[in-house]
């Protein structure tokens, strides 16, 4: 009885240690090198005062013009306000991870150009995990070495060249699609209107699903509508108490049940690949599997390929980085399509200048027989420069994420101490 009441109390004093006091502590030896932020709040860090402010931030605020770029206090009015209150770098909770959030420019370039492995990947919430999968964006070590060396050939110059004919082949057919909807419109004497969003996403997926998987667009759109089904969720469970995201709550098992059916769709275009390739697994055949992202995924994770040794994937880890590419490769290029498209409507005489050089370096451009390649859009600079640079600088602001990890390292004169 006695050891029982003495394990409890170690139980919870150990609780209170790692729920209270340390914590607490943490926070007082940032205070002391002049980083403060958020206080932290008991289990659930600095959630609580985040979804406060994001609910105060977005209710009555009228629309943004649109002239004006500053989007950061109706996208993250959290940030912004912390940003305002405790500087460039500050310390927020995000429930019992400490994490440190920058807009210093010269931390964030130690970071993103570090190579000694320090910065870790290693934290994010069970949905975006189920969502994003733990592939080479996410992993670190010599994982990420192993998944980096499968996947990189897949996007080398020579590839990416090869998909100019695809995508040109994709898009002439949108913008036909976008040329009878508007001469349809005419003719009922209406004004067309086109969905964007709705049309790069869609746009995208046909194009990931032909020079990155080799499948239909019905497929890849299968797998496109669970994941945005999961984001919708992932984003109601980003500033729920952390304590819910482990919890079997009827969020989390709808996540498992969406989870579920997106690896089994992963899994049955793996399996018509190999199907088609006549490699089904099993069979020990070593034809090659295709040189797309997809096929090499294969290849490393094909039997023949587990005898030879070298670099293999286990089968989560291939569905893993499916869903890694499909999650990050297609909406956020949609994304910076539709951004850039804005932009050009809110400043016609930047259309007429990248008009100008598109019929300048590319005067074919209006035969359907003529298909830009690589090196004609490597001559558009200025459609380079406004369309790519200009939507990230003015709409995807620079911000770090450091999630302290299990070392001692020093960012910028900033101790990070081992926890």
């Amino acid at each position: 009885m006695a050891a029982l009441q003495l394990a409890a109390l170690l139980a919870l004093l150990l609780a209170l240690w790692r729920l209270v006091w340390r914590p607490r502590a943490m926070a007082r030896s940032f205070v002391r090198q002049g980083i403060r932020g958020p206080p932290y709040t008991f289990l659930a860090g600095s959630l609580p005062e985040a979804k406060r402010l994001l609910i105060a931030g977005r209710r009555g605020v009228p629309p943004l013009d649109a002239g004006c770029h500053d989007i950061m206090p109706i996208l993250l009015p959290q940030f912004h306000r912390w940003v305002a209150d405790y500087g460039k770098t500050f310390l927020f909770w995000i429930g019992l991870i400490p994490a440190i959030f920058s807009i210093d420019l010269q931390l964030i370039k130690q970071v993103l150009t570090d190579m000694t492995g320090l910065y870790q990947k290693d934290f994010m919430i069970p949905v975006l995990k189920s969502l994003f999968g733990n592939g080479v964006i996410l992993i670190n070590g010599d994982d990420w070495k192993r998944h980096r060396k499968v996947v990189l050939p897949a996007f080398n110059y020579e590839q990416i060249k090869s998909m100019s004919a695809v995508t040109a082949e994709v898009t002439r057919q949108m913008i036909q699609q976008w040329g009878e909807q508007i001469h349809q419109s005419n003719s009922d004497k209406k004004a067309a209107e086109i969905d964007m969003i709705h049309a790069f996403n869609d746009l995208t997926a046909k194009i990931n699903g032909r020079v990155a998987f080799g499948t239909t667009h019905r497929d890849v759109e299968e797998v496109i509508v669970l994941m945005q089904e999961m984001q919708k969720v992932a984003t109601a469970a980003m500033l729920d108490a952390p304590i819910l995201w482990y919890l079997p709550t009827r969020r989390n098992l709808h996540v498992r049940r969406l989870n579920k059916q997106l690896r089994s769709k992963i899994m049955s275009i793996m399996q018509a690949r190999l199907a088609a390739d006549g490699a089904k697994y099993g069979r020990g055949d070593t034809g090659g599997c295709g040189d797309d992202l997809l096929g090499l995924l294969l290849e490393a994770w094909t039997p023949h390929r587990q005898v030879r040794g070298g670099d293999t994937l286990t089968t989560d880890e291939v569905i893993d980085e499916c869903k890694t590419f499909f999650a990050a490769g297609q909406e956020t290029t949609a994304t910076l399509l539709v951004w850039a498209m804005f932009l050009l409507a809110v400043h016609p005489q930047w259309q007429d200048k990248v008009r100008e050089e598109v019929l300048r370096e590319f005067p074919g451009g209006e035969s359907d027989d003529v298909v830009p390649n690589a090196d004609v859009l490597a001559k558009l600079k200025l459609v380079r420069t406004f369309q790519l640079s200009m939507s990230f600088f003015l709409y995807f602001r620079t911000n770090v994420f450091g999630i302290i990890n299990a070392h001692i390292v020093s960012i910028k004169l900033i101790k990070v101490y081992k926890i």
